[in-house]
């Protein structure tokens, strides 16, 4: 695993996602990493998510160990409006290992 450019990259997508999200403020968010070095992506993920104004109060972070075919990490992120049902926003990731 490229740990620092990896790590930064996802930072920097999970960042970039939340800035899109201002004009929503989603209710619920989901992050799932496909990785076998998942654990690094979603403190990275987790991060951003402190550090960013938005309050959180429902977060889901999970770690799909098991990867899809290729040799990449995977990062979804995705907002949900109040009631947890309604997807107001999503975005996928591919960084190589």
């Amino acid at each position: 695993m490229r740990n620092s450019t990896l790590l930064t990259e996802a930072a920097a997508a999970t960042r970039r996602f939340l800035d899109d999200l201002k004009p929503w403020r989603p209710a619920r968010l989901e992050v799932k990493v496909s990785s076998p070095d998942g654990m690094p992506l979603l403190c990275a993920v987790e991060a951003v998510l402190e550090e960013k104004p938005l309050a959180w109060d429902n977060r889901e972070l999970v770690w799909l160990a098991a990867t899809a075919e290729g040799d990449v990490h995977r990062l979804q992120l995705m907002a949900y409006a109040a009631g947890g049902n309604e997807l107001l926003a999503q975005a996928a990731h591919e960084f190589a290992r």
